[in-house]
């Protein structure tokens, strides 16, 4: 029996900037959601940079008929996402956690600070201690990609999370956000998706940081027993 999940990111909602590129936040998120349902796809996976806080409340109350998680992004603040969301799964009270299926081991990294944390990538290595097929969640790309993107913005210290991942032999995929765009990386045993965001884009450029708002979307996850598939929806 397949499992498809919907992974939805850079949503900045009620923020100022998307405004001045003709981006209604609000509108795309509602827009997605709708397809997420007319899909009858149940659980949604947020990749970070939700939006302004006063919006958080409207935000999560829009989750209410979903199975959610999500994995914090540098516009994010645990202490404030935290209560509004009512609590992540059971028991969980850092912004970092796992949970699996048959088949896969699901990871949230917290990258909310924009730097590697040591005690955060000491549990990184303890959890990739699995037969498990990996699936890690977390705001910032990893594998570096050829885009202006990854030059300025970048997290600080992710070639240690990358060593790190090397170092096992299991199937890794990470799923990623931040940089508005559309992008598959592969390295040794790692697979890298980045998604498109929910508000505006930025084009894959080496020289320039170009935003546009011709189209947002979303990622769909599929997971068929041991196999993973994916696509992308565009609106």
């Amino acid at each position: 029996m397949s499992k498809r999940i919907a992974y939805v990111t850079d949503i900045h909602l009620d923020e100022p900037f998307p405004k001045t590129v003709g981006v209604n936040a609000r509108e795309n998120w509602e827009k997605i959601l709708d397809d997420i349902s007319k899909r009858n796809i149940k659980q949604i996976i947020i990749g970070g940079d939700i939006g302004e806080n006063a919006s958080l409340p409207w935000f999560f109350e829009s989750l209410e008929p979903y199975d959610w998680s999500i994995s914090l992004g540098n516009h994010d603040d645990f202490s404030i996402v935290y209560p509004c969301q009512k609590i992540l799964r059971p028991n969980i009270d850092t912004p970092y956690y796992r949970w699996e299926t048959d088949f896969f081991k699901f990871i949230f990294f917290d990258s909310s600070k924009e730097v590697v944390d040591q005690k955060q990538l000491e549990w990184l290595g303890k959890e990739l201690i699995t037969q498990k097929r990996i699936l890690l969640f977390i705001h910032h790309p990893i594998i570096p990609i050829p885009v202006l993107m990854d030059k300025k913005f970048f997290l600080k210290g992710k070639e240690k999370i990358q060593s790190i991942l090397e170092e096992y032999h299991n199937d890794i995929t990470i799923f990623s956000g931040h940089y508005h765009m559309n992008n598959h990386q592969i390295y040794k045993n790692i697979h890298q998706y980045v998604t498109p965001a929910v508000s505006y884009q930025v084009e894959k450029d080496l020289d320039e940081i170009k935003v546009h708002s011709n189209s947002f979307g979303y990622r769909i996850i599929e997971l068929q027993k041991d196999q993973l598939f994916t696509e992308v929806v565009l609106f």
